[in-house]
């Protein structure tokens, strides 16, 4: 009868055990932080909707008859259509409709004429529409900004 033998294997010795321990620790140590660093991207990028608005002047100081230059701009990312809408008021009276955009996403822009001394404030409505024939609702309103008129 003929006998088979295996190759004989070297005997590993305590420097190649270490070097294997450690490589195999390194190893587990960089997956766990890959996977660490993995979760923390989708953590940060998760899905939800973001909605910002906000109104900018082309000064903030004018004389009377001088005219401002005001801008509205914002959005919603979960809506269908949003539209925008500038308003203005005089000191600490009611806030009133100075432009709105007719087409959706866009900016609403609108030259105001300073008519007397005083304060001006402006503001930005972001207008949401959720679905195709659905009622306009407001999202949000951003900070107001004031207008010094001499």
């Amino acid at each position: 009868m003929h006998q088979l033998t295996r190759p004989s294997t070297p005997v590993p010795n305590a420097a190649g055990v270490s070097r294997r321990r450690t490589g195999r620790r390194l190893a587990a140590a960089v997956t766990v932080g890959g996977l660490a660093l993995g979760a923390l991207l989708l953590a940060g990028g998760t899905a939800s909707a973001k909605s910002e608005v906000m109104v900018t002047v082309s000064t903030h100081s004018l004389r009377v008859g001088q005219s401002v230059r005001v801008t509205g701009t914002g959005g919603e990312d979960s809506a269908r259509y949003t539209y925008l809408c500038v308003d203005s008021r005089t000191g600490s009276g009611s806030w009133h409709t100075v432009s709105c955009n007719s087409v959706p996403y866009r900016p609403a822009t609108a030259t105001v004429r300073a008519t007397r001394r005083g304060t001006e404030q402006f503001r930005a409505r972001l207008l949401v529409r959720r679905y195709v024939g659905g009622p306009l609702v407001l999202d949000r309103v951003s900070a107001a900004t004031t207008v010094l008129i001499h």
